[in-house]
């Protein structure tokens, strides 16, 4: 996996107006959390930090070169405008390193379940799970292998193989998989009222009486 690192500028606290001229610019104005010191106001460019979104999860650590400084960090937030979509606003949260600490990391099913082939759905409830661990050995995403997984069989947490220097905090009981019978559409017609065999008879026949003639 690609490491990135993104080049940002320090900056001080700005105006409306100053901050709407760093955006025409290509310039993001971001803020950086953590590491037990103020936070740091910064600029990034939009198109690195646009380039590294397509690739980052929640818990992928990157690089801020901070003029010629790095720091490590995650990304915590990002704010776009509500109509053009474009970026307004970042969030970083440094990365303390021989701090454990608490991150998400996002959960990949690989490959086609068996109960799927044999015509079930595959459920994915669970998309994360919360982790415990040293930045060093912190992974970017849990990769789960799925094709043996049959008809109203399930994948859980507790399934899952052990990461050297990770506690998992999430329940052993969070369900992550799940193959189920794909449930039949009834299509409901409507119900034709029976007659009775008699009343028809006398339907029929009063229907094949002919009319009395009328006298002038």
């Amino acid at each position: 996996m690609e490491h990135f690192v993104i080049q940002a500028f320090n900056r001080e606290k700005s105006t409306k107006g100053q901050l709407h001229q760093y955006r025409i610019e290509g310039k993001i104005p971001a803020v950086v959390y953590g590491g037990g010191k103020s936070a740091i106001n910064l600029l990034v460019y939009a198109h690195e930090y646009e380039k590294a979104l397509k690739s980052i999860t929640e818990s992928t650590i990157i690089t801020l070169d901070i003029e010629g400084k790095k720091l490590n960090a995650f990304v915590k937030d990002h704010q776009r405008h509500a109509v053009d979509k474009n970026l307004l606003h970042i969030d970083f949260l440094e990365v303390q390193e021989g701090k454990k600490l608490h991150a998400r990391v996002r959960i990949i099913l690989k490959g086609t379940p068996k109960g799927v082939v044999e015509g079930g759905i595959l459920e994915n409830p669970a998309h994360d799970i919360e982790v415990e661990c040293d930045p060093s050995v912190l992974p970017e995403r849990i990769e789960v292998d799925v094709t043996g997984l049959e008809v109203n069989h399930a994948f859980h947490v507790r399934d899952l193989a052990e990461i050297k220097d990770v506690k998992v905090l999430s329940s052993p009981d969070l369900l992550i998989a799940i193959v189920k019978y794909a449930r039949e559409e009834v299509v409901e017609t409507p119900a034709v009222a029976e007659v009775p065999a008699a009343a028809a008879t006398d339907a029929a026949a009063t229907a094949a009486t002919p009319a009395p003639e009328t006298k002038a």
